[in-house]
């Protein structure tokens, strides 16, 4: 008799186990983005965050960033230990990011002052759509077997 049982379940990818740990670095980083700003007495740039579309500075930004910095860790959490809910909860965040990224891009396609601010939104948009893609063609079996 074995001390490990087997349960039946197929494991998960070790491609989705990477993405677990790449989204948990980058959930650390942005803490320590937040947390860096805290240390610095001059900072020259203030902290801001973008979500749904809409610019934070200042302290509302810090409250973006951790949240998005705990959707982060439990999507880590959730992929590292091969629960549904962990691919849930990243296919929907990547959707938000895909939007709130759009949503930027038209709100402040005509203001020149923010035209470096909509390409860099442009180009993490089209990152985004390809990681969505990747957790969609990746999980699509693993979500819709399970249900």
């Amino acid at each position: 008799m074995t001390a490990i049982t087997d349960t039946g379940c197929a494991r998960w990818p070790r491609d989705l186990k990477v993405f677990a740990i790449l989204t948990a670095l980058w959930a650390s980083a942005l803490t320590a983005r937040m947390l860096i700003r805290d240390l610095m007495p001059y900072a020259t740039a203030q902290l801001d965050a973008v979500i749904f579309g809409m610019r934070f500075v200042g302290h509302p930004a810090r409250l973006v960033l951790a949240v998005q910095a705990m959707i982060g860790f439990t999507i880590a959490i959730g992929i590292a230990a091969e629960r549904r809910w962990g691919i849930l909860i990243a296919l929907a965040f990547m959707l938000e990011v895909i939007a709130s990224d759009l949503i930027f891009m038209v709100a402040h396609m005509d203001d020149i002052a923010q035209w470096r601010d909509v390409r860099i939104s442009g180009l993490l948009g089209v990152f985004a759509v390809l990681v969505l893609l990747y957790l969609w063609i990746r999980a699509r079996d693993l979500v819709w077997r399970e249900a």
